[in-house]
């Protein structure tokens, strides 16, 4: 009954998911926020067509609105916390989309447009799964609460700050995450841990204004050249970071979770084909351990580097050097100690007397979750019978925020992540899409899990 009654409003689902994605509610500054607004009414409307009550626009200190809802049946039944984020990214380069970017088209099985599944696709799973499930038992029915965040995209900076002001009224037993994706294309993955992020700025000072270098170097050091060393000893050749006990906190991965790794199928050469790797490039880890190191190893990169310019580069000893570091957390990290080890570091080993300063940014913390509880196997189930094959527990290499806000605010309960994009969506850059197959699956998978509860 669940799935024909699906079958029959799949189209209806698709329209208002396309009505989401024409309003381009991007969440930077220097973009409109009265987007933002309107996106978050669009979202608030879905939600009272299906029966939601109390609701109401949780503001942060950022004014982009988050939209809560809830829909109470039985204080008797477990209270799901289902979360999806209606802000966007920008456009980027539209002269590299094959249609606009916010006038959603489809071309085979593919939906394309800015947010198509990162993560519109997300709320309307929600919105379609709790729809499904009090057509057909509402009276059995698990109690939901909805939050659908606006600022997730520019570092979900708010957001931790609401869930601590409105904890009583976001309380709950789970949470469901519809903000990732699956392995692959009809292959069902739930997603047992990200890596949280921390970033540094760096800048050596060695004169009070840039020399020519015929008159001055030699006997002066070369602050680019520092930097250069010094970033360099940050890590080995195979990109193992060298900082001192910074590694003592992490949390491995369970045997389940690294059995789950190695079945994916993971190839240097899949690998290689969907990141661009040129073919001079060799990767620093073997084959078999792409998927444990992207998900649960951190990494050190230097995300901008600037020493004079290259468009006026002339014979010049620059007075200055900057860098950028972006710093990929493992679960069992903590982002502010990980930073201050990195700083204390940098501190101790630049040499010749240079003046070193840094800043930092705010940082994301890691999470990892517990896979043995009984949501995590009626969830896994559900995704079986819907996709017609067994779920994979994989990790992901990126930051949500809010995963471990939600912890730190509600305890260990269940949080589950998991979504509709795959590697060809291309969320983030030009022609973002959602492959519809597995939109169409995971509402129903979402739904089953919903009937399992009931059955509690």
């Amino acid at each position: 009954m669940i799935k024909q009654k699906l079958q029959e409003s799949f189209n209806r689902y698709l329209e208002e998911l396309k009505e989401l994605i024409r309003i381009p509610s991007i969440s930077f500054p220097g973009f409109d926020k009265a987007e933002v607004s309107r996106s978050a009414h669009a979202v608030e409307n879905l939600l009272k067509k299906i029966g939601a009550t109390n609701l109401q626009h949780l503001i942060p200190p950022s004014s982009y609105p988050c939209v809560y809802g809830e829909i109470i049946s039985d204080k008797t039944k477990p209270t799901i916390l289902l979360y999806a984020h209606h802000d966007v990214q920008p456009q980027m380069r539209e002269t590299l989309w094959h249609s606009p970017p916010f006038e959603p088209e489809i071309r085979g099985e593919r939906l394309y447009g800015r947010g198509s599944a990162d993560d519109k696709a997300g709320i309307l799973i929600h919105v379609a799964a709790v729809e499904l499930i009090l057509s057909t038992m509402k009276k059995n029915s698990p109690n939901f609460k909805f939050l659908i965040e606006g600022e997730e995209e520019s570092g979900s900076a708010g957001f931790g700050y609401l869930l601590e002001k409105h904890k009583d009224l976001l309380s709950c037993d789970a949470v469901i995450v519809a903000d990732l994706g699956n392995f692959s294309k009809g292959e069902p993955s739930l997603t047992t841990s990200l890596r949280g992020m921390s970033a540094i700025e760096i800048e050596i000072f060695s004169t009070k204004a840039p020399l020519h270098s015929g008159s001055w170097s030699g006997p002066l050091p070369d602050p680019a050249q520092e930097l250069c060393r010094l970033i360099a000893s940050l890590s080995d050749n195979n990109g193992n970071i060298l900082v001192p006990h910074f590694y003592d906190d992490i949390i491995a991965p369970t045997p389940e979770e690294l059995d789950s790794y190695q079945k994916l199928g993971m190839t240097e050469q899949k690998f290689r084909e969907e990141a661009g790797v040129l073919e001079s490039t060799k990767l620093l880890v073997p084959e078999s351990k792409i998927c444990e190191t992207l998900w649960r190893k951190p990494s050190l990169v230097v995300t901008a580097m600037e020493a004079g310019n290259r468009k006026q580069a002339g014979n010049v000893l620059q007075e200055s050097a900057y860098a950028r570091l972006g710093i990929r957390l493992a679960p069992g990290m903590n982002a502010k100690k990980a930073t201050e080890q990195i700083i204390a570091y940098l501190q101790a080993n630049i040499q010749h007397g240079l003046t070193l300063k840094i800043r930092t940014e705010d940082g994301a913390e890691p999470f990892t979750t517990d896979t043995s509880h009984p949501y995590f196997q009626y969830m896994a189930k559900s995704m079986e019978i819907a996709f017609n094959q067994k779920a994979s527990f994989v990790g992901c290499g990126a930051s949500i925020p809010g995963a471990e806000y939600f912890r730190k605010t509600f305890g260990n309960i269940p949080i589950l992540l998991m979504g509709v994009e795959d590697p060809e969506s291309n969320a983030h850059g030009e022609n973002e899409s959602l492959y519809l197959p597995d939109f169409e699956k995971t509402i129903l998978a979402e739904t089953l899990f919903f009937k399992e509860l009931a059955n509690v």
